[in-house]
């Protein structure tokens, strides 16, 4: 994402369970999401085409550019699609 702005779409799949003292299972549950992120920063006082690292041409490493302090900690805007439950015979 260096050269140019884009967005990515992810499926995350998510387990947890409830356990007795004794380690029991006491109930399961799985879930979906499908998450995309998109062109735009979190904070909108940059625009998308910012960067969020640029290259130092005469030492060839990466630097950071004038992001604001949320952008640097937070990045791109993330927005949930869709969510659901699954079933155990989904998994």
């Amino acid at each position: 994402n260096i050269l140019t702005t884009r967005d990515d779409t992810f499926t995350i799949r998510a387990y947890g369970e409830v356990t007795s003292r004794e380690g029991v299972v006491l109930s399961r549950a799985w879930c979906e999401a499908v998450v995309q992120r998109g062109i735009n920063y979190v904070d909108p006082v940059n625009s998308p085409e910012t960067a969020a690292t640029r290259v130092n041409m005469k030492t060839g490493a990466l630097e950071g550019t004038d992001l604001s302090a949320v952008n640097k900690a937070f990045g791109r805007r993330f927005n949930i699609v869709s969510f659901r439950w699954l079933s155990p015979e989904e998994v």
